[in-house]
């Protein structure tokens, strides 16, 4: 399996890179932008993809629209530091797969997120 994570925070991107492969075995990709995720999706085939929402020129949520209007059904995950529930609605609406805020313990929200990741790979080949 593997992912890619987009988010504007390399400190971030490289904490969640290393948790996600030595504590739950998924290797990722990582970016810093969206735009940079789109090229990547147009070369590379990705099990998942895990984008924050607050970034600099496309946030998550464009980012997660203009994926679905190219037509890339690979399974999306906002994983997030923004805690409204208007914002979460808004991603599912726009068919993101999850939702994950980014708070508390970093362990329980790396589990989490690992979680929602094999869920998502699950239910995208099940069919």
């Amino acid at each position: 399996m593997k992912i890619l994570l987009v988010d504007d925070d390399p400190l971030f991107l490289e904490l969640s890179k290393t948790f996600l492969e030595v504590f739950h075995d998924i290797t990722s990709d990582t970016v810093n932008s969206a735009r940079e995720a789109l090229q990547r999706l147009e070369k590379n085939s990705y099990d998942v993809v895990v984008s924050d929402y607050d970034m600099p020129l496309m946030d998550g949520i464009t980012f997660l629209k203009t994926i679905r209007d190219k037509r890339i059904d690979t399974p999306f995950i906002l994983f997030t530091g923004v805690s409204k529930d208007e914002l979460m609605h808004q991603a599912i609406e726009n068919g993101a797969d999850s939702f994950i805020q980014k708070i508390g313990d970093p362990k329980a929200q790396y589990s989490e997120l690992s979680k929602r990741i094999w869920q998502a790979v699950s239910s995208n080949t099940s069919y």
